[in-house]
């Protein structure tokens, strides 16, 4: 908001700025109600569990794994969850552009 003249001050410039070079976003495949494992801003790998699924009677269902390797941009914080419906968002670390 100092950058934008909203606040007095002068802004500070963030120390080390992350760039992303694409976002994978992951959906359920499953209905049923959701439970996450990981964070917003957590790192994570290909192939790990971010949360899973479980039936409407505590069966677990279905285990949701990052598409990709980075960072958790959102994750989704509401239990309910259809088939479809965004579970996270994950953004690849890059480059900064040149």
């Amino acid at each position: 908001m100092r950058h934008l003249k909203m606040l007095p001050g002068k802004a500070a410039p963030v120390e080390h700025p992350l760039w992303f070079g694409r976002v994978s976003i992951l959906t359920s495949e499953r209905d049923g109600v959701f439970y996450p494992l990981a964070a917003p801003e957590a790192y994570v790998k290909q192939g790990m569990p971010v949360g899973y699924v479980t039936d409407y009677f505590g069966n677990r269902v279905w285990d949701a794994v990052a598409p990709i390797s980075g960072v958790i941009l959102y994750i989704g914080a509401v239990p309910s969850m259809k088939k479809g419906d965004t579970i996270a968002h994950i953004g690849e670390v890059g480059e900064p552009p040149m």
